[in-house]
């Protein structure tokens, strides 16, 4: 979110909560100046907001990619490095070769969704923690920033679509 005035309205039902967010928008302010905040799943389809992308999958086939990258170069590199020829064997037998590349594979590929989750949860988190406990109770909040001039307009025209309690918030630890 931007700076400026945090405010958090208490809806009762999704639906109101839907036309609230619309009510936002016309009235000027930015997708990624509101949150909605739910003690439940709610989808962005029943907002009716943008579907949110994420890098993770991006970095998950990076780690991957690096991951093997490495098993290759043990699984080659090493034997051709320090030859030991042993018993007229091969130098490089295909069957450990398999299962060493898949492990370091998955390996890279584990570890770098890990951090990439990490990453995309903004771990940990410096912002604005506002919350309402009646968003324990069922109820659904919106969060939003909005200019100083369209407080009581915004007020007035979420009172209108069914926000049961309006106000400013002051951030706080939680």
């Amino acid at each position: 979110m931007s700076e400026g005035v945090v405010h958090l309205a208490l809806f009762k039902k999704i639906d109101y909560t839907a036309e609230a967010l619309d009510v936002l928008r016309e009235l000027g302010i930015p997708e990624e100046d509101m949150s909605v905040i739910s003690g439940f799943r709610v989808s962005e389809k029943m907002l009716g907001r943008p579907m949110t992308w994420t890098n993770v999958p991006k970095i998950a086939i990076g780690g991957f990619l690096v991951g093997f990258v490495v098993s290759i170069a043990l699984n080659w590199g090493t034997p051709l490095l320090y030859p030991i020829q042993v018993g007229g064997q091969p130098l490089l037998s295909v069957p450990p070769t398999i299962i060493l590349t898949f492990e370091l594979s998955m390996l890279g590929l584990m570890i770098s969704t890990f951090l990439g989750v990490l990453w995309e949860s903004v771990f940990p988190s410096y912002g604005p923690k506002v919350y309402h406990p009646a968003v324990s109770d069922g109820k659904i909040a919106i969060v939003f920033n909005c200019p100083p001039e369209v407080h009581e307009q915004v007020h007035a025209r979420l009172s209108e679509v069914g926000a049961e309690w309006v106000h400013r918030m002051e951030a706080q630890p939680l």
